[in-house]
């Protein structure tokens, strides 16, 4: 064996200066990271089936192509397979208004709006607060939706009107109180959750006696159970959403105006109403 092995290093010698680095490359393809995004099984199924319509958004003709985060219920979320909610619906009716079809292209939230600013979609709809922040590197539509938060209590209970709420016991969600002036949260004895959850099995333990929750989170808790709780009041924030657009991008004007008569034709009430109406 010896021998054999003396005999044949030079072929042995060969082998590794040819055969190392092909060995090495397949080892760096095997180990190189391909992605950085982590999908669930739904959205990697849209996504397959939108992805070659993306790339080719701004050359084709009689689409809107509308980019959207499909994990925020009611406003976008997938229902059966199928894309749903309160922005699919506004957005279909503005590309119809346009005379064009419409095609949701799910894409993760990114406040940098890199599908947008890559010409991969037409505008993005997906509970956009309009922020000075995001209006430095995309343009907004007029405001399409003003957040509201709810003030609920157990139906049957000694509270009838928001008054009786005053100096009692009211919980919010940690995440959600930003949105609400300090004016109004000093009415109560303000506790804070983490979880909705929570918040409300405390509010029917009686442990608290009123909370104050946003309405998209209000009305997917709300819709179903209006015998158990009944809503004192609805407050105005200063947070609305907006349509996006890639800075500079004409199609921001058209839409503006196609909102407007969407609002004066009472077509907007109608889709308000089905998504938001409890």
């Amino acid at each position: 064996m010896i021998l054999n092995f003396l005999t044949n290093k030079k072929n042995i010698a060969l082998i590794a200066a040819v055969g190392l680095p092909i060995i090495f490359a397949i080892i760096f393809i095997m180990f190189s990271p391909v992605s950085c995004n982590i999908t669930s099984d739904s959205e990697n199924e849209y996504i397959a089936d939108s992805s070659s319509s993306a790339e080719s958004s701004t050359s084709k003709d009689g689409v809107l192509i509308v980019g959207s985060d499909i994990n925020y219920p009611p406003f976008v979320f997938v229902k059966n397979g199928n894309t749903v909610g309160f922005d699919v619906d506004l957005a279909g009716e503005i590309a119809k208004r346009m005379g064009k079809e419409i095609e949701i292209v799910p894409i993760p939230w990114d406040c940098n709006f890199k599908e947008l600013n890559n010409d991969e979609i037409d505008m993005e709809i997906s509970a956009i607060p309009i922020t000075e922040e995001y209006e430095k590197i995309v343009d907004f539509s007029s405001p399409y939706f003003l957040l509201e938060y709810l003030l609920v209590s157990l139906s049957g209970a000694e509270i009838k009107i928001k008054e009786d709420l005053e100096g009692k016991a009211v919980g919010i969600l940690e995440i959600e109180k930003e949105n609400l002036d300090n004016d109004c949260l000093l009415n109560y004895e303000i506790h804070t959750y983490g979880g909705v959850i929570e918040m409300f099995d405390d509010l029917k333990n009686k442990k608290i006696e009123g909370v104050l929750i946003s309405l998209p989170q209000g009305v997917n808790k709300l819709k179903d159970k209006k015998e158990l709780y009944i809503v004192l009041n609805r407050i105005k924030t200063n947070k609305e959403f907006g349509i996006v657009f890639k800075k500079g991008n004409i199609l921001r004007e058209e839409v503006d105006e196609i909102l407007e008569e969407i609002k004066e034709d009472g077509t907007y009430d109608e889709i308000y109403n089905e998504w938001f109406g409890l």
